[in-house]
């Protein structure tokens, strides 16, 4: 049996198909099972079998039809972190207000990290000139029911002007932790959001041609006055009940190929 297996490993090529030769001879294979006859080649083409997810199926590549869409729109900018990765900015950082739509790809548990500004000027908290006080609001939809309401964590780092004095107006400034998007960020201490409805933040016009539905604009105690705030949610499952496949190890296994599409487009 020695000496077959020697044979073998010349001519063979795939760790599967020495598994098989080797349940058809009544043997258990395994690359430890043998090791002073099985050559590296093997054990890492062993080490190399399609992974398999949390619901046990081989692992294959994503499609988009694993992804899902996230509707967000902010006053006036944001970015968001998701599971400690930057995974949106806001094109915009002032006017006109706009929607961002993007596909995710989601992971579960999911850790969401959100900066929003509202556009002011550092040193006075005003806008247009230090002529108006503005005011904040942020909102979001993802497709899996993900969506932003009064269970989120949100904090304020920078408020003014003070006393809303427009006068002799300032601002006040907390330091920002390096770390406020990481998963394992602590927010135990932070306040839970503020809901606001939309003749308080009074969205333009991209935000209803948009899905919303079912999520709550969302800011700090002060909608006014805070121009700087950081809001946190952790999503343990899907909302909408929907198994999804863990896609979050991706990187480090070999794949299976997905089922390839008709490239040659619909019939004309």
């Amino acid at each position: 049996m020695k000496t077959l297996l020697i044979a073998l490993n010349r001519h063979m090529t795939s760790a599967r198909a020495l598994h098989c030769i080797c349940l058809a001879a009544g043997l258990a294979f395994s690359a430890w099972t043998f090791p002073d006859i099985l050559p590296d080649i093997f054990r890492a083409a062993v080490a190399q079998e399609p992974s398999k997810s949390k619901q046990g199926a081989k692992l294959r590549k994503p499609s988009m039809a694993d992804t899902i869409r996230a509707n967000i729109y902010a006053d006036n900018w944001f970015m968001l972190y998701i599971n400690g990765e930057l995974a949106v900015v806001d094109s915009i950082q002032f006017i006109p207000h706009n929607v961002i739509s993007v596909d995710l790809l989601p992971t579960y548990p999911m850790t969401l990290a959100v900066m929003a500004r509202d556009n002011a000027d550092p040193k006075t908290g005003m806008e247009y000139a230090n002529t108006n006080i503005g005011d904040g609001g942020f909102i979001l939809k993802f497709a899996d029911g993900t969506v932003t309401d009064a269970s989120w964590k949100a904090k304020s780092f920078s408020t003014g002007p003070i006393g809303a004095d427009t006068k002799n107006p300032r601002v006040e400034n907390t330091p920002v932790p390096e770390n406020w998007f990481a998963v394992d960020f602590d927010d135990n201490t932070w306040p839970n959001a503020k809901e606001y409805s939309e003749d308080e933040v009074k969205p333009k016009q991209p935000y209803y041609d948009n899905d919303f539905q079912g999520a709550k604009f969302i800011w700090s105690n002060d909608v006014k006055l805070d121009n700087l705030v950081l809001f946190r949610k952790k999503v343990i499952s899907p909302p909408d009940g929907k198994e999804r496949i863990d896609f979050s190890n991706l990187n480090n296994i070999v794949p299976e190929q997905p089922p390839r599409g008709d490239r040659r487009g619909p019939p004309r």
